[in-house]
């Protein structure tokens, strides 16, 4: 009996470290450049936005950067944006020379773990891992979250990003599940 109230805490307990349900309401957002650029999330309504979360020093995230670089600007002007979020400690002293290493075109500065973890609605215990990427629809409800473990999605991640991606641009700014 006391094996099986440990297993249940245990699984109770793990269940508090996944992210929220999706589809669910974007909470506030806000990105601040190196260049002292600021951009909401809530500005970008009637887009569709893929907040990414990242370490510069990351090979995984230098990769999906670099793969985000066509993508972006394939479907930039179809309504697509992306807010890239820099966790790292040592980002704010490399974030400008990442965005030339890697190639980014889109907008990135540098963010704290705790609002990575308030955005993606995760327990403070967790330990997410990068890249993580949320897809936003233009009426601002978050319908796709890849985490950092979602090896389905980062293994092809190009041909899935497309995919949802032509599903969300396709949707009218009122048209949310």
């Amino acid at each position: 009996m006391r094996i099986a109230t440990c297993i249940l805490i245990v699984l109770v307990s793990a269940l508090g470290l996944v992210a929220g349900e999706v589809p669910r309401e974007a909470p506030a957002l806000q990105l601040k450049t190196t260049d002292g650029q600021v951009v909401s999330l809530a500005e970008l309504k009637g887009k569709v936005v893929a907040v990414l979360w990242i370490s510069t020093d990351c090979p995984h995230c230098q990769e999906t950067c670099e793969s985000l670089a066509p993508i972006y600007s394939e479907f930039s002007g179809q309504g697509f944006e992306i807010m890239g979020m820099a966790v790292n400690p040592r980002a704010p002293g490399n974030i400008d020379a990442f965005k030339s290493k890697h190639r980014v075109q889109f907008p990135i500065g540098v963010s704290l773990r705790s609002d990575w973890v308030r955005f993606a609605d995760l327990s403070v215990m967790a330990r997410p891992y990068v890249p993580y990427m949320m897809l936003v629809d233009r009426a601002g409800v978050i319908r796709y979250e890849h985490a950092g473990r979602d090896q389905a999605f980062w293994s092809d991640q190009v041909n899935r990003l497309r995919e949802e991606l032509a599903e969300l641009l396709a949707e009218p700014a009122s048209a949310s599940p």
